[in-house]
C-alpha cells in the first residue's frame, strides 16, 4: 500500500470514526478515534483485505443516512438550547455542523437530495440569519421552521413516522459562559 492510500484510508477511518461520536460516549469515541490516527498501518483484524476491499468495509462503517441523522438529532437539540441561552457562537458551530453532516451523508445517498433542498436551502439559512442577528424571537421562529423541514423531509422520505418537535431536556452540559 503506498503512503497517499494510506493516508486516505487514515483519513476514512478518522471520519467513520467521527460519526461514532453522536452514537457512542464523546470522551471513550474521541480516544479511540486519536489512537486509530496514530497507527501507521490499519488493524487486519476488521479491516483486511486489498484497498479497494477496505474502502467497502469503511463504506459500511459510515451506512447511509442513519448515523448522519442521529448526528444532527443531537445537534439540533444543541442548537435550541444554544440559542434559547444566547450562547449565538455555540449555536452558529452547530448549524454549520449540521449542515456539513447532512450535505456529507447526501453525497452517501444522493437520491434523498431533492426532499433536503428545502432544508439546506430555506431552513438552515433562516437560522444562520438568525444566529447572525443574535434575535431570540428570531431564532425560535427560524427553529421552529427548522423542525417542520425536518419533517417535510422525513414525509416526502416515507418515513412519518420520524416525528421530531423541539427538544424538552438538554444532552450535554456545554452552557453560555456566565
Amino acid at each position: 500500500m503506498n503512503s497517499s492510500t494510506r493516508i486516505s484510508l487514515v483519513a476514512l477511518i478518522l471520519a467513520a470514526g467521527a460519526f461514532a461520536l453522536a452514537a457512542a460516549g464523546w470522551q471513550q469515541a474521541r480516544r479511540a478515534v486519536v489512537e486509530h490516527a496514530e497507527v501507521t498501518a490499519p488493524a487486519t483484524e476488521w479491516l483486511g483485505g486489498n484497498a479497494e476491499e477496505r474502502f467497502v468495509v469503511v463504506e459500511k462503517q459510515l451506512r447511509g443516512l442513519d448515523v448522519a441523522m442521529a448526528e444532527i438529532g443531537y445537534r439540533f437539540t444543541e442548537l435550541y438550547f444554544a440559542g434559547k441561552d444566547g450562547n449565538w457562537d455555540y449555536a452558529k458551530y452547530q448549524r454549520e455542523k449540521i449542515d456539513l453532516a447532512l450535505r456529507l451523508a447526501l453525497v452517501r445517498r444522493p437520491k434523498r437530495a431533492k426532499s433536503a433542498q428545502p432544508f439546506l436551502d430555506e431552513a438552515l439559512p433562516a437560522v444562520q440569519r438568525a444566529t447572525d442577528a443574535r434575535d431570540a424571537q428570531q431564532f425560535a421562529r427560524a427553529m421552529d421552521r427548522l423542525r417542520t423541514a425536518c419533517m417535510k423531509c422525513h414525509v416526502d422520505e416515507d418515513v412519518p413516522y420520524f416525528t421530531l418537535e423541539l427538544p424538552e431536556r438538554r444532552i450535554s452540559s456545554i452552557r453560555a459562559e456566565r
